[in-house]
């Protein structure tokens, strides 16, 4: 009996250390740093000063609110209405919808920012050449990506699906008798919706609100593509600019990361002062489809509409990254003597530095997504048993990273790893045998899933009626049973970390690039052939993570039998797509 106690402790022990490790050493050094001058290294509040007395300091932060406002009004004003169509309407092809907008979710915004340029750049872009052909060669561009539009623009079709799988998500698992009352007793469509669905959703739309503001807050990606070029700054550019300066101004970088900090941590503090001590639950038996509101004559018009998201996320920029990285030059335009498959042999053979990318991507992915799931696992079953004093603590750990911007606590992964004793930045380290990683990156990495792990270990164990809601932020977890574990294998975190490019510009090395870092580099040589190859790679690596998920769900999901009625119980529907 002397070994359970024991065998606790180590846990418990390793788990805390693994927290201190991922999150509040990181975030310490964040804070600490911002209270010291970069040329003493004295204790100082001058950094603090300079960002409020400085144009140049304070134009990025206008700007990156701009741009997050716009990413969330944007996000919020099309993914709703849009999940009301694909879980509560006759819509034709409805599947197909969700299908496509999660395909949207999982593709890199800079990705998709970089199929853009190709389309919409004010000179050579594929659409504003065709606008000159119609309206004369003397007619100004039609479209101008390098533009604040064009970063909403691009921002805002890519974190659409944030919302989309929240809110259809709340539909899906909201019981309906109380909707099917309503319309038993009388009431309109309308009434209905505006009375108990909107009511029930709400959780789910203000939390699909936060989490689009703090994407357009930290993304870099699309800013260094699409704003950079035009001068234009943000909060995430600015930062990388700190960091290229020599000497780097790295007790700068960690003030100038204070901002994001204060404004997220507002809005959910906005956000508890909203909901209050709701919980928008409904005590009900099993959930069950409600009726389909039909459409009549605008069905067709609404399938219209719903597919304009996939023609401008999917459509439109693969077609044009994959026609570029089939052209030796895409500047000589399509023809088959221009067509070859030249730079994907480059991309996976022909140079030892994408090659090595690819393997380095797929191997910090897995060994960040394994570490995920198994710290998110055990965290949860410890919150949700209570099986420490003070076990709660572990919960609340584990979820400050959805607070924290990724790029604050990029900054802070920099400055805990890169001193002594540890001095761990740009080391390569043992990650399995004849294979190498930057420990850095794999934590960082594992930090920023940590959150997701948790909660659906954490709904795994705990069911949870209706919608959700109350205090805690939904997350992709409505869980209703043990499919929801499914959120936490491998290759679902995977996904999400492959395609990381805001945190891993921060910390990865020559030596550790990955696949986001290296189109990124790449970009600026401007060998738009290579890119897109490399691009199309990360996608189909991308998709077939998220397409292996949908089986491993299938095996992992335990049907399980009711004692008292004999009747098997069907699991609930997960987030990722099957």
């Amino acid at each position: 009996m002397a070994r359970v106690p024991l065998a606790r402790t180590v846990v418990f022990g390793a788990v805390a250390l693994l927290l201190f490790l991922l999150v509040v050493l990181p975030f310490g050094w964040v804070l600490n740093n911002s209270f010291h001058d970069d040329l003493t290294g004295a204790w100082t509040l001058g950094n603090y000063a300079r960002i409020f007395q400085s144009v140049d300091l304070l134009e990025p932060l206008f700007n990156s609110l701009l741009l997050a406002v716009a990413t969330a009004v944007i996000a919020v004003g099309i993914g709703v209405p849009l999940a009301w169509l694909v879980s509560r309407t006759d819509l034709p092809f409805r599947r197909t919808i969700r299908v496509l907008t999660l395909t949207a979710f999982v593709t890199p915004s800079f990705i998709g920012a970089t199929g853009w340029i190709l389309l919409a750049a004010p000179n050579s872009g594929w659409l504003n050449a065709l606008w000159r052909s119609l309206a004369g060669a003397e007619a100004g561009p039609l479209l101008n990506i390098y533009s604040m539009t064009g970063a909403i623009f691009i921002c805002g079709i890519y974190t659409v699906p944030y919302s989309f799988t929240m809110v259809s998500s709340a539909l899906d698992e909201m019981a309906v008798e109380l909707e099917d009352a309503a319309a038993t007793l009388g009431s309109g469509t309308l009434r209905t919706m505006l009375s108990i669905t909107i009511p029930l959703v709400t959780p789910a739309v203000i939390a699909s609100f936060i989490l689009s503001f703090i994407q357009g807050l930290t993304l870099f990606g699309v800013p260094a593509f699409l704003l950079t070029p035009t001068g234009i700054p943000v909060v995430t550019t600015k930062l990388a600019e700190f960091y290229q300066l020599f000497p780097p101004e790295i007790y700068m970088a960690a003030a100038y990361c204070m901002p994001l900090l204060l404004v997220t941590a507002m809005l959910f503090w906005m956000r508890r002062r909203i909901l209050g001590r709701k919980q928008f639950v409904t005590i009900s038996g099993k959930s069950r489809a409600g009726r389909r509101i039909a459409l009549g004559a605008a069905r067709w018009p609404a399938f219209g509409a719903a597919l304009l998201l996939p023609l401008v996320s999917v459509f439109l920029p693969y077609a044009a990254l994959l026609l570029v990285s089939l052209t030796r030059a895409w500047g000589q335009g399509l023809s088959w003597e221009n067509l070859s498959l030249h730079w994907y042999w480059w991309a996976l053979f022909g140079n030892s530095e994408t090659h090595t990318a690819i393997v380095n991507s797929l191997v910090f992915s897995t060994l960040a997504a394994t570490l995920c799931v198994m710290l998110g696992t055990v965290v949860a079953y410890i919150v949700e048993r209570r099986m420490v004093f003070g076990a709660s603590l572990f919960g609340a750990v584990a979820t400050v990273p959805i607070i924290i911007p990724g790029i604050v606590m990029s900054v802070g992964f920099f400055a805990a790893y890169t001193r002594a004793p540890l001095n761990l930045y740009g080391t390569p380290a043992a990650a399995g045998r004849g294979l190498r990683g930057d420990l850095p990156a794999h934590r960082l990495c594992s930090w920023r899933v940590d959150p997701q792990g948790h909660r659906a270990g954490a709904g795994a164990r705990r069911p949870q009626p209706g919608c959700g809601g109350g205090t805690d932020l939904p997350v992709d977890h409505h869980p209703a049973d043990g499919r929801r574990a499914a959120v936490g294998l491998v290759p679902g975190p995977s996904s999400p970390i492959i395609r990381e490019l805001s945190v891993a510009v921060f910390l990865i090395t020559p030596k550790t690039n990955v696949m986001t870092t290296l189109i990124y580099n790449a970009k600026d040589g401007g060998n738009y052939e290579a890119v897109c190859a490399m691009s199309v790679l990360l996608l189909l690596i991308t998709l077939a993570l998220v397409a292996a998920a949908g089986p491993l769900t299938r095996l992992t999901t335990v049907r399980r039998t009711s004692r008292k009625s004999g009747r098997k119980t069907a699991p609930a529907e997960g987030v990722l797509p099957t």
